[in-house]
């Protein structure tokens, strides 16, 4: 009996080597061009669907011998930086692409460097590196970043909608809630502004720049001051500290001809 026991032990030890090996192998590229790698983001959780509990890594390299990535099978870490390629990471309704991944499977947590992109469903942004938090679906963006967010309804569906560059920004609910610092830019249908910082939230239907504020119409109009509160549904602005404020008055053709 002691003897059935050993072989048994052995048996699963080889079964978990040769899981690892062939893991590591799929990671390091041996399996082509392209190599599909799934890891469970929580499977301790009940009652949700397969897809959501899934992040997706596909390895896109041209260099077919060269090293991808390694695995830590003991701290669920995977370092993925592939040459002459990229990273794709598809993660409930978001793709993300880097030319580096770092991620943590234990805590669902990401670090992308490297031409870092994110596709959503009617946002999109760029920039150098990202933290992403898949569990709260949140992801900070540092470095050169650009967001654009499209229309969802109306005869403007699909249009652009909102773009915002800033060093440092924020992002959740599939870019309805936008933070961004350091010199931050704003364009929109009917102005453009530039900020330190801006706080934006679809849902609530409020933009709030601080610091260094300027406003800018499409009619010439200019508004400065110290904190901007836009209400995005009836475009009313409250301008708080000092303030300068630039008008262009529209002439009355039709009583300049009366006149006459």
């Amino acid at each position: 009996m002691g003897n059935k026991m050993g072989v048994s032990k052995v048996a699963r030890r080889l079964g978990w080597l040769v899981s690892g090996f062939v893991l590591v192998c799929v990671l390091l590229g041996f399996l082509g061009p392209s190599v599909d790698w799934v890891a469970a983001a929580d499977p301790g959780k009940e009652g949700q669907s397969k897809d959501k509990d899934l992040v997706k890594v596909r390895i896109h390299t041209e260099a077919l011998d060269a090293e991808a990535g390694t695995f830590d099978l003991k701290q669920k870490i995977a370092m993925i930086e592939p040459l002459q390629g990229y990273v794709e990471i598809l993660v409930r309704n978001s793709r993300l692409t880097a030319q580096k991944l770092i991620y943590n499977q234990s805590d669902d947590t990401a670090e992308l460097s490297g031409n870092v992109t994110i596709a959503q469903k009617d946002t999109d942004a760029q920039a150098e590196r990202m933290q992403a938090d898949f569990a709260q679906e949140m992801y900070v963006l540092e470095g050169n970043v650009y967001l654009k967010q499209r229309e969802t309804e109306g005869d403007r569906a699909g249009d652009t909608k909102l773009e915002v560059w800033s060093q440092w920004m924020q992002v959740e609910e599939e870019g309805n809630r936008v933070l961004a610092r350091g010199e931050v830019r704003v364009i929109e249908a009917e102005r453009k502004a530039w900020a330190d910082e801006l706080d934006y939230d679809d849902g609530q239907e409020l933009a709030i720049l601080t610091g260094n504020v300027r406003l800018e119409t499409n009619e010439g109009n200019v508004l400065t001051g110290t904190k901007v509160v836009i209400n995005l549904s009836t475009d009313e602005a409250v301008v708080y500290g000092p303030t300068y404020a630039e008008f262009i008055l529209e002439s009355d053709s039709d009583t300049s001809e009366d006149k006459e």
